[in-house]
């Protein structure tokens, strides 16, 4: 490794602030330089300027009266939910509905989107399998979907008060949107959650996106979420109680 390589590394990372995860990527000008950068961080953990985090990922640690702090949540997600300014996984879990406001409960570790399994995690990460988005835009829609995956098992509220928000948040969608979110929930969604949103958009006038919905569904499957009849009235025309 050259003096010029591990001087730079060292300059760059000392940029970072603390508590930011940065990656090879983050550092790495030229792909011949790879290998460089990799020992180079692998000798400034071994000064304790970083930390490693997990494969790939390192950081500097802030220093409390407790001793060094973790990175922040909001950290860790950025390094993992985005590549060159491009989505390619989202938050799902309590810690999504926490911060929708649905439930009061923080989790022990975040959940997050990977489009393929991960024999590894980071600490106080776990995975669940989905497509990458597409494009940005199509995230919270997906995150939408997610709650009316876990509609029946969202931490500290009720299903119908669930699904209360989640009408709400669509009758404010552009007509653009809520037909992609349409498209995505026929394509990604469980059949539950196809039905519910196919309820949903057929009480908002929306026959096309529920007929859509509709043609995705088993006529004899029934969705058991604990829905009142009060909070989807048509509830029984989608097989959903």
């Amino acid at each position: 490794m050259s003096k010029s390589i591990m001087q730079r590394v060292r300059q760059q990372v000392e940029a970072f602030a603390p508590g930011e995860l940065l990656t090879y990527a983050d550092l790495v000008t030229e792909p011949s330089q790879f290998g460089a950068v990799a020992a180079a961080l692998s000798r400034l953990s071994r000064e304790g300027l970083l930390v490693r985090f997990a494969k790939g990922q390192y950081y500097r640690p802030q220093i409390s009266r407790f001793g060094p702090l973790q990175p922040s949540e909001g950290a860790i997600l950025r390094t993992l939910t985005s590549a060159g300014g491009e989505p390619r996984a989202y938050p799902v879990g309590v810690s999504l509905y926490n911060q929708l406001g649905l439930t009061t409960q923080m989790p022990a570790e975040m959940m997050v989107t990977t489009p393929k399994p991960r024999r590894t995690s980071p600490r106080r990460v776990a995975f669940v399998v989905r497509p990458a988005p597409e494009r940005a835009s199509d995230v919270p829609l997906l995150q939408w979907l997610e709650v009316l995956r876990d509609l029946r098992h969202i931490p500290d509220t009720s299903p119908d008060k669930v699904l209360a928000r989640v009408q709400h948040e669509i009758t404010r969608l552009a007509p653009a949107a809520r037909r992609r979110l349409t498209e995505l929930a026929a394509t990604q969604a469980p059949p539950r959650a196809r039905a519910v949103l196919g309820a949903l958009l057929e009480r908002q006038a929306d026959p096309k996106g529920a007929a859509t919905l509709r043609a995705t569904l088993h006529p004899l499957t029934t969705y058991r979420l604990g829905l009142s009849a009060g909070a989807l009235p048509n509830r029984a025309a989608w097989n959903i109680q």
